[in-house]
């Protein structure tokens, strides 16, 4: 999708993704979505993803290192957002004309686990907000900032 996108942008355009992993599953991915992103995107935004019982920072830090391993640089075109209707919104507020924006994980997906709870969620509504420049605040981690950079 990240190629595809690429044919997307014309010569000027940027893709900037915004994605997470999930706690608790393959912790190969975390180092390989790091690194697609790191190589294949423009800007790089990791966040929450279903991060169960693991420690959220932890499993960002994995994806955010294959980034940099492919040249990214925190505060950059880095930048690590816990909550990820903030992060959707920050990858929205740094697009500009012929950018496209990729949101990954969540899709159709209607909650987002964190510890043992299952919160309301939704990356359509959550893009739709980020458009109007507000926020999806439903998940624990709303109103953190960003991690870096900020």
């Amino acid at each position: 999708a990240l190629e595809t996108a690429r044919t997307m942008t014309g010569e000027s355009g940027r893709v900037i993704v915004a994605f997470g992993c999930a706690g608790l599953r393959d912790r190969a991915k975390r180092g390989m979505m790091g690194h697609v992103a790191g190589r294949l995107a423009d800007l790089v935004v990791i966040t929450a993803e279903d991060p169960r019982t693991e420690s959220l920072e932890e499993i960002m830090a994995e994806s955010a290192a294959a980034a940099m391993a492919e040249g990214k640089r925190e505060g950059i075109d880095l930048w690590r957002v816990p909550d990820r209707g903030e992060a959707l919104l920050f990858a929205c507020q740094m697009a500009r004309k012929g950018d496209v924006v990729i949101a990954y994980g969540k899709g159709h997906e209607q909650s987002m686990c964190f510890g043992t709870t299952e919160y309301p969620w939704d990356d359509r509504e959550a893009l739709r907000r980020a458009l109007r420049g507000e926020t999806l605040d439903t998940l624990p981690t709303a109103r953190q900032g960003l991690e870096n950079g900020e």
